[in-house]
């Protein structure tokens, strides 16, 4: 799946499915003031009212379902998935410790399988499945995407049918742009002639900070819901700025916050009445 986020702000954006160009989720934050009565009991938090700040992170699907939901007292998380309570942010990985024998790398494992590792260095961010020493998910910030479309032949097809999504090769994340390939069809290859279209998307980076776009590529996990490796992609890049000494995520708040919040309370009530 590759995933377009709409804002620069990975907090406060929706996720457009590339392949059809549809919005697959919403991310919005906002403030919880103390005192605050207005939001469903559901969605309330039972935080430590002495925190200096406190937010609420939600996440919908393209439905308007929340899929997951983190109250947020300072820059720590408490993270609820579908309907799983998960906890703090140590809870959501199944490890909280890095490899130090190389500094230049930060490598957690995930908690659904322990051999997808969460790697990240100051310019990367990947998803690497050890067992099969492929990439199964990439983090593309600040990229210009070129979709064009090649022929591949009839045999490499076969394979790929095997295999929805295939995995870019770790030299990948030395270079100043990466390929994607993706199937532009489900049917079966005696269905195909002997030479297929495939979509490719090249990433580009601009060099210039805000030109480009933030993508999000994964290949699903039959032990994870699709939710959980998106929300871990944030997570791990908040702690990948911390790591490496780059720029924090700021916790802004959006645009008209209070319109913002009373429209997602709107679409809630409707949709649960």
């Amino acid at each position: 799946m590759l995933l377009k986020f709409t804002s620069p702000d990975m907090f406060n954006t929706s996720l457009i499915n590339v392949a059809t160009n549809q919005r697959a989720y919403d991310i919005l934050t906002i403030p919880l003031p103390d005192g605050d009565s207005s939001l469903p009991k559901k969605l309330s938090t039972l935080s430590d009212p002495h925190s200096a700040e406190r937010r609420q992170t939600i996440l919908t699907d393209a439905t308007g379902n929340i899929v997951a939901n983190i109250i947020w007292n300072g820059r720590r998380p408490d993270i609820t998935i579908l309907d799983e309570k998960v906890g703090a942010l140590t809870d959501l990985f199944g490890s909280s410790t890095y490899d130090s024998c190389q500094p230049k790398i930060l490598a957690i494992p995930t908690r659904f399988d322990t051999e997808f590792i969460w790697t990240a260095t100051p310019e990367s961010l990947t998803l690497f499945d050890y067992d099969t020493e492929t990439i199964k998910g990439t983090f593309y910030q600040n990229v210009v995407r070129i979709s064009t479309r090649s022929k591949v032949p009839k045999s490499r097809l076969t394979s790929l049918s095997k295999s929805k999504h295939s995995s870019a090769s770790p030299d990948f994340l030395h270079s100043t742009s990466s390929v994607s390939l993706w199937s532009s069809s489900s049917r079966s290859t005696e269905d195909q002639e002997p030479a297929a279209q495939l979509l490719k998307s090249i990433f580009i980076s601009p060099r210039i900070p805000g030109l480009g776009s933030n993508y999000l590529e994964f290949a699903s996990h039959p032990l994870a819901h699709d939710i959980e490796i998106i929300l871990s992609f944030l997570m791990m890049e908040i702690l990948r700025r911390g790591r490496f000494n780059l720029p924090p995520y700021v916790f802004g708040k959006p645009k008209l916050w209070q319109e913002a919040r009373n429209s997602f309370i709107r679409r809630l009530r409707r949709n649960t009445i």
